[in-house]
């Protein structure tokens, strides 16, 4: 019942939003009554602490530790597992200023995951230096930054769709990898650019799902 409670909600908060789900329509939804879902999950705050535990473990292992050796498609494929827990969990996504201001708990849960992943992608990055794949940085570039900016366009790539939806503009609607992709490739070297063009013969570049 605990897990059938929590893919319920979840598929509530995605549909509409947190702040338009009470605790009696997910008992509602569920033909449960709210004595039976308190019984479980005491309060809304409870029950979402729970719902992004269950996303921050399915994040855990996106990123390979360096110990062996990593191809390039390893940074497409974060991007790909990454943007299906977008799309699993789309209203922490689509509201996540909402939660931090509303559910701290959370709010520190959440920064702490994301310093982890900040420095696990600047790990990955300084490794495709170390293989030559990747230009080192000079004083016009610093990889830190560019980790971040992968991070802030991953995490609000979904929030950015809903603000411009428009007949006549098309850039938003790629697959957040071709934007990433157009970031990073001007820092490939020649021996990453000739991996990248080799990767892209078998593997198609994601599409937006339509």
């Amino acid at each position: 019942m605990k897990q059938k409670i929590k893919k319920q909600a979840q598929k509530l908060f995605n549909s509409t939003g947190i702040s338009n789900v009470s605790m009696k329509q997910i008992a509602d939804s569920l033909q449960i009554s709210a004595g039976n879902l308190q019984y479980h999950y005491k309060t809304k705050a409870v029950l979402l602490a729970y719902i992004y535990e269950d996303m921050y473990q399915e994040s855990l292992h996106y990123i390979t530790p360096v110990n062996s050796y990593i191809t390039l498609h390893h940074f497409e494929d974060v991007i790909l597992k990454f943007d299906g827990l977008q799309n699993r969990y789309s209203f922490f996504f689509n509201e996540i200023i909402h939660i931090g201001r509303n559910y701290p708990e959370i709010l520190k849960r959440h920064t702490e995951s994301t310093l982890q992943r900040l420095k696990e992608g600047s790990a990955l990055l300084d490794y495709y230096i170390e293989t030559e794949r990747l230009k080192p940085e000079n004083e016009l570039t610093d990889y830190d930054k560019l980790v971040h900016t992968f991070w802030m366009l991953s995490t609000f790539w979904q929030s950015q769709r809903q603000i411009i939806k428009n007949n006549t503009y098309f850039v938003n609607q790629c697959h957040i990898a071709e934007i990433l992709w157009n970031i990073f490739l001007p820092h490939l070297t020649e021996k990453g650019l000739e991996e990248y063009k080799q990767m892209r013969k078998f593997v198609p570049l994601p599409k937006e799902l339509t």
